[in-house]
């Protein structure tokens, strides 16, 4: 970069050119954009570089904060030394096309591969291989972990992210249009010409046969990864419905496939939902729920959420949730009765026949004017003279309603004696 770029770069959001194109593209997206005019476009950014897009998209459309401009620069020479390590290990390592070629026909009969390709692809397991140490299997909430130092530190990171570092490693060489996505239940790997790469643990395989196996084009990766949300990334993370409602729109739109696009979103709002749930988090959890348009998702939050509040007693927002639960009446009435006995408890008497009148708990009303009664009585003291029964009218003929209130015949009859003498 020249020191005229410095410049340029130092006053916009983006590193360099690199992140700049791809601002710009994923900034210009909309759902009446020509579809394959966006797959060529999209398809070159791959090829240039998928980790400007992973890295770009994870601190522009899913919260990571952390990767500000001078995060992001040091992730990109760590990139590169990922890339001289690795150049360095393939032209030391590189095994022999023929024996490589006749295990992968071993697996997959079929295979059509190139012997350049097929020793690169090699070349890549073995790098990546778990015996070696470079690199372990882990859920992780940002691709910046996968980006360290190999000399220094391991590369942790998941299926998404170590597929997408074995694409940005294969466009170095060979034209990315050559890969594909496998995609599985739970569960992303490679495929190139009729074998699959099981890039977590280095080696080839074929799931063809799997069920739930699926072949997408290299750039469904983008999608993928713009939906990735894991536990781990929640609990550190804020993230915005604005920003993740943006980025699961950006995925639909770069989709290949609309079905499956539909699918991985539904699958992300639950995952989202549910981890928002687990955390307590029940309001933010209503607003994905509300945004999935998921009548079940959005039932399974009013519901909990319901419950979540009234355990805290706060059951003015239990009601909010209510509405949205399957069993809204029952959740509802429930709430005004707990309510009720949480100010009856409180000796928040008045307070509580509202919300047992709300619940339909007359039992429990009748039980408050008791209380009021009993109230009213202690206000007597335990002196009574014909003075002080008329200095007290007022207090004796609350106590008198209340007791008529109640239900309670012996209270009504001794209010009724005490009113005779005033």
């Amino acid at each position: 970069m020249t020191p005229v770029d410095r410049v340029i770069y130092f006053f916009t959001p983006y590193t360099d050119s690199s992140e700049r194109a791809v601002g710009r593209f994923f900034k210009g997206l909309n759902e009446r954009k020509w579809h394959s005019r966006t797959r060529s476009r999209l398809l070159k950014l791959l090829q240039s570089n998928i980790a400007v897009i992973n890295l770009w998209t994870e601190y522009r459309y899913k919260g990571y904060r952390y990767l500000r401009k001078a995060e992001r620069r040091k992730l990109y020479d760590n990139l590169r030394l990922i890339s001289d390590d690795f150049d360095r290990f393939y032209i030391a390592h590189a095994r022999p096309a023929e024996s490589v070629m006749l295990h992968i026909q071993g697996l997959a009969p079929h295979v059509a591969i190139g012997p350049e390709r097929v020793v690169l692809l090699q070349a890549l397991c073995d790098y990546f291989a778990p015996g070696r140490g470079v690199y372990v299997y882990r859920d992780s909430s940002s691709f910046g972990r996968l980006l360290r130092d190999p000399a220094r530190d391991t590369l942790v990171g998941d299926c998404n992210q170590i597929v997408t570092l074995y694409v940005y490693l294969y466009s170095r060489y060979f034209d990315v249009r050559d890969l594909q996505i496998r995609r599985l239940p739970e569960h992303v790997a490679l495929h190139c010409g009729g074998v699959d790469i099981e890039t977590t643990s280095g080696t080839f395989a074929n799931y063809g046969d799997r069920k739930g196996s699926a072949l997408l084009p290299i750039e469904e990766i983008v999608s993928i990864n713009l939906l990735d949300t894991t536990d781990a990334y929640l609990s550190r993370h804020e993230i915005t419905p604005e920003d993740f409602l943006y980025a699961s729109r950006l995925a639909f739109v770069l989709s290949h496939d609309r079905d499956i696009a539909r699918h991985n979103l539904t699958v992300a709002y639950r995952k989202l939902v549910n981890a928002l749930m687990a955390q307590g988090s029940y309001r933010k959890a209503l607003a994905f729920a509300r945004s999935s348009s998921d009548l079940k998702l959005l039932g399974v939050v009013g519901n909990n959420g319901a419950v979540h509040a009234m355990e805290r007693q706060k059951f003015a927002e239990a009601r909010r949730f209510a509405k949205y639960a399957p069993d809204r009446d029952r959740l509802v009435q429930n709430s005004w009765r707990n309510e009720g006995i949480y100010l009856y408890e409180a000796h928040r008497y008045k307070d509580a026949i509202k919300a047992f009148e709300q619940s339909g708990s007359r039992g429990l009303v009748r039980k408050c004017y008791e209380a009021l009664f009993f109230e009213e009585q202690d206000k007597l003291g335990s002196t009574f003279t014909a003075e002080t029964i008329k200095k007290n009218s007022g207090t004796i003929k609350r106590m008198r309603a209340y007791a008529k209130k109640s239900g309670n015949k012996k209270l009504a009859t001794y209010a009724s004696d005490l009113q005779r003498h005033v």
